[in-house]
């Protein structure tokens, strides 16, 4: 038996794979000082939420909802499995070193 479940295999990958699309092949200059912080992908594998940091803003968020069908294509490309989730991101934004999500 392998020591994880599928769906946080599956949420490892994702955030490799849109982490590195971001650093090597993402034009837009608003995603640009985006960091990805975890995936959490549902027992299903088809919702993949996308927790983010960036100083961006809501700049970066309109960024990352514009790349969303190229990202969504990219984990298409490079996982094996029968359905790719639906991603959404979860702003997450640091104060007086707590997170909180927006």
């Amino acid at each position: 038996m392998k020591p994880y479940k599928r769906s946080v295999r599956v949420g490892h990958e994702i955030m490799r794979i849109v982490a590195e699309t971001i650093r090597t092949e993402a034009r837009d200059p608003r995603i640009r000082n985006v960091t990805i912080l975890r995936v959490e992908v549902t027992d299903d594998l088809r919702i993949a939420k996308i927790f983010y940091s960036s100083v961006d803003g809501e700049e970066a968020e309109r960024g990352l909802e514009s790349a969303r069908g190229f990202l969504r294509g990219k984990i298409a490309k490079n996982l094996r499995i029968k359905f790719i989730p639906e991603i959404t991101f979860v702003r997450v934004e640091e104060e007086n070193g707590w997170f909180s999500q927006h």
